[in-house]
């Protein structure tokens, strides 16, 4: 029950948030003005919420009402994860049939809600990488053919979206923008790339990449706001409501997983969503905002391909050196995990936001950020550190949403 009340708890916030944007960004005659005793003002702005709230609404129903028909078929279709009694955590098969259903549900609120011709360079960039992740889940291609298909993917969507090229990381080191010039199109396929992987290497744990993501979803719809960018406050909408109900599915214990095609259709939306919000002319988004919002999968990834790299093999290689791996071996149970590394994100989030309201300079938040990692990759080396306060808190029931399992479990 309380799982329902904060799905609509937040398809209420956002579809308010969207509708007075709204109003706001000059979308209707007027804009919305509070506490001047004009009932037509609050008239127009319910009215407002109740038309965005059917792009959270029909994602919502869409992806449930998929995601449990194609879970009926997950043995027919041979998408199931089986466990292998080594890196999965998983003890019985589950159909890999999550991400499917959430795409489902973006893609029908689009045709249903959206100009499709301004978005089908993203609709046709999404179904191949949803695709290519699909077949991997069935069976389990080749990383190089993985690349290949990200990477023109990537490329399509530069092709006809002007916003989606990573011109300026903005100015890190407090001497200017930091410009990508005529480096432009391998950088911003390499950074795409990169939130690709990181959201597909967090998916490891019931619940886990599905939180990552509706947490980034939701504050990037907030930056929407805040960027004068309606229409990807209302797409950020879409998302958020097929995961909110593909996380009544996956939930610890979970039904069923987001698999390959999930996970990594999530991480080129966000880079898409990263990158857009960022490069805007005349924006506020700082790009070092938009990365402290994927930090969390964007520094656990980064030190495990590193740490694989300096050992000697390759970054893509498996093993169980993750966040939710180490505390997992820490004692944590699975629940309790996924928790400790959403309450991060969400910080993390709402300190991004509360940056750039603030308009705190990009060299301090780079400097943060820069902080962060150096904190979490010796701490990750030696296990002390973060993961030591995490202990202290949890031996002092500060932590009170997490157990220590028993020995041997």
């Amino acid at each position: 029950m309380s799982h329902n009340i904060l799905i609509l708890l937040l398809g209420l916030f956002l579809a308010g948030l969207s509708a007075t944007g709204h109003l706001a960004f000059g979308a209707t005659d007027g804009q919305l003005v509070f506490g001047n005793g004009d009932s037509s003002s609050w008239s127009d702005f319910f009215t407002a919420s109740l038309d965005h709230g059917r792009v959270y609404i029909v994602s919502l129903f869409v992806a449930h009402l998929s995601i449990w028909a194609l879970s009926s078929v997950a043995e027919k279709l041979n998408l199931v994860d089986r466990p292998d009694n080594n890196r999965k955590v998983h003890t019985v098969a589950k159909p890999l049939v999550g991400g499917l259903g959430i795409v489902a549900g973006v893609l029908v609120t689009m045709v249903m809600f959206f100009p499709v011709d301004k978005y089908l360079s993203l609709i046709i960039s999404i179904l191949m990488v949803l695709i290519m992740g699909a077949i991997d889940d069935r069976f389990d291609i080749s990383f190089k053919i993985r690349l290949v298909v990200q990477v023109t993917a990537t490329v399509i969507t530069m092709n006809y979206f002007p916003g989606m090229h990573l011109l300026s990381f903005g100015n890190l080191f407090g001497l200017g923008e930091v410009y990508t010039g005529m480096l432009v199109i391998p950088v911003t396929v390499f950074c795409a790339l990169g939130v690709m992987n990181a959201i597909n290497m967090i998916d490891g744990l019931d619940g886990l990449a599905g939180t990552t993501s509706l947490i980034a979803f939701t504050t990037f719809a907030v930056l929407a706001w805040i960027n004068d960018m309606g229409s990807f406050m209302l797409l950020s909408l879409a998302f958020a409501g097929a995961l909110a109900a593909f996380l009544r599915f996956n939930w610890y214990p979970s039904r069923l997983f987001m698999g390959d095609a999930g996970s990594m259709t999530l991480g080129f939306v966000l880079a898409f969503f990263s990158i857009e919000l960022s490069q805007k002319p005349d924006g506020i988004i700082s790009p070092v905002a938009v990365l402290i919002v994927l930090a969390v999968p964007v520094t656990d990834t980064v030190t495990v391909m590193t740490k694989r790299i300096l050992s000697g093999k390759s970054p893509f290689s498996p093993d169980k050196t993750h966040f939710h791996h180490i505390l997992r071996d820490m004692g944590f149970n699975h629940a309790g995990v996924v928790i400790i590394i959403m309450s991060i994100a969400t910080l993390f989030s709402l300190f991004a936001i509360a940056a750039t309201v603030l308009h705190i300079p990009d060299y301090i938040l780079f400097g943060l950020f820069a902080s962060w990692f150096v904190f979490y990759f010796v701490s990750s080396t030696t296990r002390k550190g973060l993961f030591s306060g995490i202990e202290w808190l949890q031996r002092h029931h500060v932590i009170a949403c997490t157990e220590v399992l028993p020995a041997g479990k």
